[in-house]
């Protein structure tokens, strides 16, 4: 049994504190709504921390705060990540919002940190015309592939299936995908995230589906469980005996209210997050929940006055603490799940 690095393979008992679920580098702006008026209310504008108020409440505010793509504050931020005591981050970004192994790899050999990257497709709104005109075992192939020999001709292999991506109806061309990790899962034996729509309830449809193949249940993960609050659902899916993923550590958004796009409702804030993974701590899930800051925007690198991927490191565990999350609960949900779930076990 083994975890794959993008430098190389390790063992879960050597990954120490790790973010299960981040993006180092990332280009969402295709999924950005243009606004009304878009040039005289300055959407085009680079961020800057002169104009970082601009996207304080509205993430979208600025077309540029969706994308990620500088390897020197990468690598800088990830120094960060160390220095607060995270030892690995998992990078679950997908070919077509930007994924870069060997990027990935010379950050990881640069800041210490140990990176897993994923593998698989993402939401409908960003899928490739290969992947809509691919079957679903041309994808699982594909999958496989990233697993066990590499990405395309860089040897880099891939430690883990996601994050797949779903819509708030999830389309042909996402179930499709769906079932192609389903597939290389039961190939590969590894753990597949979920990208699950902010508001929705998908993570229950997405679990039967994967069990439904004969995928195990803790090989599922469940993500963005923490944007909506939604106790019942939550533990559903972890009645399921999959895992569930608190990922919006520091997205602390108003949200102005605007029709359609990608946020229409404000996020949780982080104290409301830790509430609610005390209580379901105390009801006996603490082995099941992954934590993670899901960085995919500019406003929150510590470059651009944020408080970086370390906040999971720092911050956080002292909100859980005060919450009434004990010591050895927040080790496990920092140290040992993510190991667990990622734990390559030799596919039957």
């Amino acid at each position: 049994m083994s975890i794959m690095t993008v430098c190389g393979e390790t063992t879960k008992e050597e990954l120490g504190k790790t973010s299960a679920h981040e993006h180092l580098l990332i280009e969402l702006r295709m999924l950005v709504d243009e606004p009304d008026n878009a040039r005289q209310n300055g959407f085009y504008e680079k961020l800057e921390l002169s104009n970082r108020y601009r996207v304080y409440s509205d993430p979208y505010a600025l077309l540029d705060n969706a994308v990620l793509d500088d390897e020197r504050i990468a690598t800088a931020e990830m120094k960060s990540f160390y220095a607060a005591g995270g030892r690995t981050a998992v990078d679950v970004t997908l070919d077509e919002i930007g994924r870069r192994p060997e990027v990935l790899k010379r950050i990881s050999e640069a800041s210490g940190v140990r990176i897993i990257m994923g593998c698989g497709h993402y939401i409908d709104g960003a899928l490739p015309a290969s992947v809509r005109t691919a079957n679903a075992e041309t994808l699982a192939d594909e999958m496989v592939r990233d697993l066990t020999v590499g990405v395309r001709d860089t040897g880099i292999k891939a430690g883990v299936i996601g994050e797949i991506g779903t819509s708030k109806a999830p389309t042909a061309d996402e179930k499709k995908v769906l079932t192609a990790a389903g597939i290389a899962q039961l190939k590969t034996g590894a753990g597949i995230h979920v990208h699950t729509s902010l508001y929705e309830r998908n993570g229950l449809w997405a679990t039967d589906r994967l069990k439904e193949m004969g995928v195990p249940a803790d090989k599922i993960c469940i993500d963005h469980v923490d944007v909506k609050l939604q106790p019942d659902y939550i533990e559903a899916i972890l009645d399921k005996g999959a895992y569930v993923e608190f990922d919006n550590f520091g997205k602390e958004f108003y949200l102005f209210p605007r029709p359609g796009g990608i946020l229409t409702e404000r996020f949780a804030y982080d104290l409301e997050r830790a509430r609610l993974i005390s209580y379901l701590c105390k009801r006996g899930y603490a082995d099941k929940i992954l934590l993670a800051n899901d960085i995919c925007l500019k406003s929150m690198l510590r470059a651009y006055g944020g408080q970086g991927y370390a906040h999971i490191m720092t911050t956080v565990p002292a909100m859980l603490a005060e919450a009434g999350v004990t010591d050895t609960d927040i080790e496990r949900m920092l140290t040992v799940n993510a190991g667990n779930f990622m734990d390559i076990r030799e596919a039957s």
